[in-house]
């Protein structure tokens, strides 16, 4: 076989798709140095009415109508074998997605968002994409959308999620319990003290980390005032991801450490995240697939702040039966119990110990030995694994253009 070539596919609504993309392209890189791995943002590719309908739309539906996007949610999980008109449109906007010369030429194509999987699942039915296609599902729940009839595997965060694809009708030789991908420093524990002295961070406090995303969001503000109203010695980590409002209007919150209060600092978009998790003692923040994910691949208790309706809730739910999180929607009193929870040494073991238990540090490294084991056939149709033809011997002509395609130097996140 040729070097390998994969093209993973990711949609920019939020940060968590993207992410978990840039995960799989780092564990991959690692294993296989020589392979040729290609991100491509799907909306990029996209006409501007159907990206602006569909980015924006679901922004501003979670926004101002929640509720209904809560109902909606609920309305579609199920499983759908056959084409409907949803999927006559998302095809039509999509097909440079699939004509594009980075799928064509790929020996397995990896898709960490479900638009590109329910898109892609028809290409692999038409024949018009020959590479095997692999699924990988970035919330702990596979809601019905995730759940396309034609892809070769679709890999979920748990056996709980497995069990739940093979009930809604996906074959279990295509579904693999592989854990949501984080990025492979999650596998290793940084120095506590190298990583406080770095964040110029006080090494005999426990701290607590209050994060929004990559986009600052979920009443961050709101919580960190509630942890300073403590009367506890802990310090407060609050990071702003790229909001840069938001961090202009906490930046006077930051306190220096002082007997019997809290103190804090006030961080923008940060790469550190792994070591931050690391060495704090509870985090607090939105129930995401990918942070919810990265703290339990740490072992860290969570304060989770009130989910959106639909995978939010259903995150949060998971996490909550296992006692690895507590669910506190007002933003205020989270801040407050987060900063209770981390002198309390006797309830965050338990805690701890569940979220270790729900979590896989190594999930990206999974994933990319199950991509790799994608890789070696073009497999002429998903429905028959025993039709098999030669590897394909296309290459790459640059002339083409990679359109549509980010280099994760870029940091790929549209939506940040």
């Amino acid at each position: 076989m040729s070097a390998l070539r994969v093209a993973l596919c990711t949609a920019a609504v939020g940060c968590g798709h993207t992410t978990a993309a840039k995960a799989i392209w780092q564990a991959l890189r690692t294993a296989h140095p020589d392979a040729r791995i290609d991100l491509i943002e799907a909306l990029e590719l996209a006409p501007r009415w159907f990206t602006a309908a569909y980015r924006d739309g679901y922004l501003r539906a979670i926004a101002h109508a929640p509720a209904i996007a809560g109902r909606m949610y609920d309305a579609t999980d199920h499983f759908v074998s056959r084409r409907g008109l949803g999927h006559v449109i998302e095809n039509l906007a999509m097909r440079r997605l699939v004509d594009h010369p980075l799928i064509r030429d790929a020996h397995v194509v990896v898709t960490t968002h479900f638009l590109c999987a329910r898109v892609l699942s028809w290409a692999r039915a038409d024949g018009r994409l020959t590479a095997p296609l692999c699924v990988c599902v970035t919330d702990q729940h596979p809601h019905g959308v995730w759940l396309v009839p034609h892809a070769d595997l679709t890999l979920v965060a748990s056996d709980a999620a497995r069990a739940t694809a093979i009930r809604a009708g996906l074959l279990p030789d295509r579904v693999q319990a592989t854990g949501i991908p984080v990025n492979p420093r999650f596998q290793h524990a940084p120095c506590r003290q190298a990583t406080v002295q770095t964040h110029a961070l006080p090494a005999d406090r426990p701290i607590v980390l209050i994060a929004g995303g990559g986009l600052g969001l979920g009443g961050l503000d709101a919580a960190v005032h509630g942890a300073l109203g403590t009367a506890q010695e802990i310090h407060v980590v609050a990071i702003c991801g790229k909001n840069t409002r938001l961090h202009a209007s906490l930046l006077p919150l930051r306190r220096a450490p002082m007997p019997g209060a809290p103190s804090c600092d006030v961080l923008g978009y940060t790469t550190d995240m792994p070591d931050l998790m690391a060495i704090a003692s509870v985090l607090v923040g939105k129930p995401g697939g990918l942070t919810t994910a990265e703290a339990c691949a740490r072992g860290l208790p969570m304060v989770l702040l009130k989910p959106i309706p639909g995978q939010e809730e259903r995150n949060a739910e998971r996490l909550v039966s296992l006692g690895a999180a507590i669910l506190q929607p007002d933003p205020l009193t989270a801040g407050r119990l987060a900063g209770d929870l981390a002198m309390n040494i006797d309830r965050l073991a338990p805690m701890r110990d569940a979220a270790g238990r729900a979590g896989r540090s190594d999930a990206a490294s999974v994933v990319a030995r199950h991509v790799v084991a994608l890789a070696g056939h073009r497999v002429r149709s998903p429905v028959d694994p025993l039709t098999l033809q030669p590897e394909h011997g296309g290459t790459h002509d640059p002339r083409l253009g990679a359109l549509g395609l980010t280099t994760l130097e870029q940091d790929p996140c549209p939506a940040c």
